[in-house]
């Protein structure tokens, strides 16, 4: 084996560990790979994780009402949101006739005192 086959194979594995490093880095920064590397940070050997489910396990009706406000929460911020229309005001004319009388007496006091 010459000198530049010696380098062509040297090339060869280092590009293949590349790879493999490559995928391993694009593996732990998807968000569930955050997600398991920050909780690892926090808590190496998953004892909280697992008490957490061993309480789940023993007692699953207070997880009930977190898992349907969640899923509320998910299926409400799925749907676009409606703009808020101001309500119309319903008048009448009696009612328009009566709030200028109203307007007229108060500036008349006013004007009195």
């Amino acid at each position: 084996m010459n000198r530049i086959d010696a380098l062509e194979v040297e090339a060869d594995r280092r590009r293949a560990e590349f790879a493999a490093s490559l995928r391993r880095l694009r593996q732990k920064l998807t968000p569930l790979g955050l997600a398991d590397e920050g909780l690892r940070l926090i808590d190496p050997q998953a004892q909280a994780v697992d008490a957490v489910g061993q309480s789940l396990r023993k007692n699953p009706l207070p997880a009930i009402p977190l898992l349907l406000g969640l899923g509320w929460l998910v299926l409400n911020a799925r749907q676009p949101s409606k703009p808020a229309r101001p309500q119309k005001l319903k008048r009448t004319r009696r009612a328009l006739i009566t709030s200028q009388k109203k307007e007229l007496q108060n500036e008349n006091d006013d004007q009195k005192t």
